[in-house]
C-alpha cells in the first residue's frame, strides 16, 4: 500500500529479534548494492497486555511507555546538506509512490538521485522516521526478493521512471544470475503495491494512477480530521477513513480485490507506519502529532485548507520536525494490526475482491480454506491469524517467484527457511494446504477475481 508503503513486509520482532533469522540470506544479497527508490515499498508490526474479547484473549492496546522530549536529539535536520530540492527527472531521478521514502531522498538522507543500497534504506529510515532497523532490514531485504529484479528496464512500468544512466539491470549483479525478465513495480501491485490506499487510487482503477496523490481522498482524509477529538490526524481517523475507502473501493473499481497478505495485513500496516512515523514531537506533545501543515507536506501537498494542490515529487519534511523519541519496533506494530482491524474494524479483517464488476464483492469463509483448522471466530485467538497469513505467503511464493526469478530455488529455499522459523516461533496449528474446493488459494484468487488475475501475482 502506499501511505508509508514502500517494502510492504512486516516480521514479528520474536522471530527476527536483532535480525537473528537473517545471516543465511543475508549473504545472497548485497546490502551495499544500490536499489532504486522506486522498487521499494513499505509495512508493519506487535506484543503488549491482552485483554478477553469474545472469549478471545487479543492485544488491545499499547504498552505505554513514559516519553520525554530531547529536541537537540530529536530535530530532524532540514537545512545545508539536508535542504529540500525536488527531483530531477530530467536527469534521470526516481520517486515511487511512498511519501515516506521520497522526502528522505529530496533532503538527501537517502541519495537524491533515488537509487540507495539498502544500508542506506535502513539506516536513513530509522534516523528520520524512527522506524526501528529490525522493520527497515527485513522491509528491505524482503521487499528486493519478493519484488523479483527491483529494477525495471522499461520505465512506463515502473513507478516514476527509471534512469537509464543508472544501468537499473546491473544494480543487484542480476543476484548471481538468479534473474529472469525484470518486470519492476508493476509486476508488485498486490503483492506490495495494493488497492484501498487512504490517498492514492488502484492500478486497476478507472483512473488507474496507484502513483500519484488523488486529492479526492487526501482532501476528504484531510477534512476529516475537523470533526476529531484530538489536534492531530490520529490513527483512529486514518483507520476510520480506511473502512470507507475499502467500501468505496467496491463501488468503484470493478477490479478490487483485499485477500490475506497484500489486503488486510500490508494495507493495513502501511496506514499504521503513517499514523505512527510521521509524527511531529514537542515538549507539549512529547509522542507527537500529525499536524495538518506536516500532513500536507510530508505528502506534497501545498496551499491553504480550502484549495490544496499536490505537488508531484514535492514530498518536504516539515520545518522544525522532531523525530520519534524511540524506534517503532515490529511489537508495536502488530499490536497496532490486530486491534485497529480485527477487534475495532472488523470489515478490515474480511478477504475477497469484486468478481463482476462493481458492487460485486464476494469473501470467503475463512474455515473453507483452512481445512477446518480456523474458523474466523479461532482466528482472533492467539497468533492463529498471523499464522494463516505467512501460511498463504508460503503457499504463493512458488508461483509469485516462478514469474520473476529464471531459476527459483536458491531464492525460494531462503523465504521457506525464514517463515518455517515463523511458525515455530508462533506456535503455529498444523493444518491442511489453504485451498477451496481442493484448488490451491493463489490459484482461486487469480480465477475468482479479475483485479488478481491481472496482477499475475495477487497475495
Amino acid at each position: 500500500m502506499k501511505l508509508f508503503n514502500c517494502v510492504s513486509f512486516f516480521v514479528l520482532s520474536r522471530t527476527f529479534h536483532h535480525v537473528s533469522a537473517l545471516p543465511t540470506f543475508a549473504e545472497s544479497i548485497d546490502m551495499d548494492a544500490p536499489v532504486p527508490l522506486n522498487a521499494l515499498k513499505k509495512s508493519p508490526n506487535v506484543v503488549g497486555r491482552t485483554a478477553e474479547f469474545g472469549g478471545h484473549h487479543i492485544p488491545i492496546e499499547r504498552v505505554k511507555r513514559r516519553s520525554t522530549f530531547n529536541p537537540e536529539a530529536q530535530l530532524i535536520d532540514v537545512h545545508g546538506e539536508h535542504e529540500f530540492i525536488m527531483p530531477n527527472y530530467t536527469a534521470g531521478d526516481v520517486r515511487g509512490p511512498c511519501p515516506g521514502l521520497n522526502t528522505l531522498a529530496n533532503h538527501a538522507y537517502l541519495p537524491r538521485n533515488g537509487i540507495a543500497t539498502i544500508a542506506q534504506y535502513i539506516d536513513a529510515t530509522n534516523k528520520v522516521w524512527g522506524m526501528g532497523k529490525d522493520i527497515s532490514t527485513i522491509l528491505a531485504v524482503y521487499g528486493t526478493v519478493l519484488g523479483g529484479n527491483v529494477v525495471s528496464l522499461n520505465p512506463s512500468v515502473s513507478m516514476g521512471g527509471y534512469s537509464s544512466s543508472a544501468n537499473p539491470e546491473n544494480l543487484l549483479d542480476n543476484l548471481g544470475g538468479l534473474l529472469g525478465e525484470p518486470r519492476g513495480l508493476s509486476g508488485t501491485h498486490n503483492i506490495f503495491e495494493v488497492d484501498g490506499s487512504n490517498t492514492r487510487g488502484d492500478l486497476y482503477d478507472p483512473i488507474g494512477n496507484n502513483n500519484d496523490v488523488n486529492m479526492t481522498y487526501f482532501t476528504h482524509l484531510f477534512n476529516k480530521q475537523k470533526d476529531a477529538e484530538v489536534p492531530n490526524y490520529s490513527l483512529d481517523v486514518m483507520m476510520d477513513f480506511a473502512v470507507e475507502r475499502f467500501l468505496q473501493d467496491i463501488s468503484y473499481n470493478p477490479n478490487f480485490v483485499y485477500l490475506p497478505w497484500s489486503g488486510w495485513f500490508v494495507r493495513n500496516a502501511a496506514i499504521i507506519f503513517s499514523g505512527r512515523l510521521f509524527v511531529n514531537c514537542s515538549e507539549e506533545y512529547p509522542d507527537g502529532i500529525l499536524g495538518k501543515e506536516g500532513f500536507k507536506s510530508i505528502y506534497g501537498v501545498t496551499g491553504p485548507d480550502d484549495n490544496m494542490v499536490y505537488n508531484s515529487g514535492g514530498d518536504r519534511i516539515p520545518e522544525n520536525y522532531y523525530r520519534r523519541p524511540d524506534d517503532f519496533t515490529f511489537t508495536d506494530g502488530l499490536q497496532d494490526l490486530l486491534y485497529h482491524t480485527v477487534i475495532k474494524r472488523p470489515t478490515l479483517f474480511s478477504i475477497g475482491g469484486n468478481v463482476n464488476g462493481v458492487n460485486t464483492f464476494a469473501g470467503i469463509d475463512y474455515a473453507n480454506i483452512t481445512g477446518g483448522a480456523f474458523n474466523a471466530a479461532q482466528l482472533l485467538e492467539g497468533n492463529n491469524a498471523l499464522c494463516f497469513t505467512f501460511q498463504f505467503v508460503k503457499e504463493a511464493a512458488p508461483n509469485i517467484l516462478s514469474s520473476l526469478y529464471a531459476t527459483i530455488g536458491p531464492v525460494l529455499s531462503q523465504l521457506t527457511s525464514v517463515l518455517d522459523t515463523v511458525f515455530l516461533s508462533l506456535d503455529c496449528p498444523a493444518y491442511k494446504d489453504l485451498s477451496v474446493n481442493g484448488t490451491d488459494l493463489f490459484s482461486y484468487f487469480k480465477a475468482t477475481y479479475p483485479g488478481a488475475a491481472l496482477s499475475n501475482g495477487a497475495m
